[in-house]
Order: C-alpha cells, then sequence, then structure tokens
C-alpha cells in the first residue's frame, strides 16, 4: 500500500502540474477577485467540475460528500479503480461518484461513515475535506504547531489540519479557530484543491 500511495503522489503531481493559461471565468456567480477566482478555473480548465450550469458555479453553496470525493477523483486524472464491488449500500452502480468513491477507498482516502454507508448526500465539512486531501498526500508528517483552539491533539483530522495550515491549504475560520464542523462549501473546497495541487 504504501508504494502503491507513492506511486499516486507522483501521478497527481505529473498531473495537476501539466498548466496551461487559465481562461477567465465562465460563471456569473464567479466575481473578478474573489478568493477563488483563480482556483474555479483551474478546476474547469483541469476538468475538476463543469460548474453548477454553463453559466454558475454555486461558490456558496455546501459541497456533499459526493461531490468531494469526485473532485479528488478527477483532480487525480480519473483513474479507473481497480476494486469492482461496492461495500456501501448506499452508493449504486450508475451513480456519478461510483468509480470515485471505489477509488477513494481502496486508496484509503476515506472509509465511509461506517462500514455499509458512506453518506453522498451529507454535506462535507471542513475537517473531511482537509484529511482527504491529506490522505491524497500519503499522509506526510507535519511540524507545525496547532494555532486552533477547536482543534484537539487527539482528533482524527488533527495531523491533517496542521499539514494544511503548513502547505498554505489553508489558513483556518479565523487566527485561532479552524471550525472543523463546519460545511465546506464548493467555492472553499476547490481553493483548498488548487493550493494542494497546482503547487
Amino acid at each position: 500500500m504504501a508504494e502503491k500511495a507513492h506511486k499516486l503522489g507522483v501521478e497527481l503531481v505529473e498531473y495537476i502540474t501539466k498548466d496551461e493559461a487559465l481562461q477567465p471565468s465562465v460563471f456569473t456567480d464567479v466575481k473578478e477577485g474573489a478568493y477563488y477566482v483563480d482556483a474555479v478555473n483551474w478546476a474547469v480548465d483541469k476538468k475538476v467540475t463543469s460548474g453548477k450550469s454553463e453559466t454558475t458555479f454555486a461558490p456558496n453553496d455546501s459541497c456533499t460528500r459526493a461531490q468531494a470525493v469526485t473532485f479528488l477523483w478527477r483532480a487525480a486524472g480519473s483513474p479507473e479503480p481497480t476494486a469492482s464491488e461496492m461495500t456501501f449500500t448506499d452508493v449504486k452502480a450508475g451513480s456519478y461518484y461510483y468509480k470515485a468513491v471505489l477509488w477513494a477507498v481502496e486508496n484509503k482516502i476515506t472509509s465511509g461513515m461506517s462500514d455499509t454507508l458512506f453518506a453522498p448526500d451529507a454535506t462535507c465539512s471542513r475537517s473531511q475535506i482537509v484529511t482527504f486531501l491529506y490522505r491524497m498526500q500519503n499522509s506526510p508528517e507535519s511540524k507545525a504547531e496547532n494555532p486552533f483552539t477547536d482543534v484537539k491533539a487527539d482528533a482524527y483530522y488533527a495531523n491533517a489540519v496542521l499539514w494544511a495550515v503548513e502547505n498554505g491549504v489553508t489558513t483556518g475560520a479565523s487566527a485561532t479557530t479552524f471550525d472543523p464542523a463546519g460545511d465546506c462549501t464548493r467555492g472553499q473546497i476547490v481553493t483548498f484543491l488548487y493550493r494542494c495541487l497546482s503547487k
């Protein structure tokens, strides 16, 4: 699994860094000067997302768990999963996120909400998305000090948050809070992805 995880990280770097000049946003709700403008343009350019419609991205809408793993999967180049058997009863064959969930599970990015449930329509929290990204990067060690009063040392996402701060993926909800249970918006998730994978 270590070799597989390392290979995944290398493939991600090779795929993501093949950047072309980003085009101006086609979305009427992505305004010039918004913190997520470059991230949205990058995500569209890399076919991570095509928006909510031809003209809207809905940056302030909450992102579901299904959308989150699909964004990660597409950012990795939409690799074909090795596994074919789905253990989650709430992830149906033919759903747009089916292969993304299989891929995320086999690469230990997520293990679901339980042994049999993934909760695809549940909102992805800020702690969940940084954990997904952290695991996608092979769970590297972080030497950053914890600046957040709401991130306890024994929380499952603690190392992921420290890594995200150390690598400029996020600066938190404020100087002293991360808001781990807060909803992750579409604007935030593409920004986290962009900061993590476009370097």
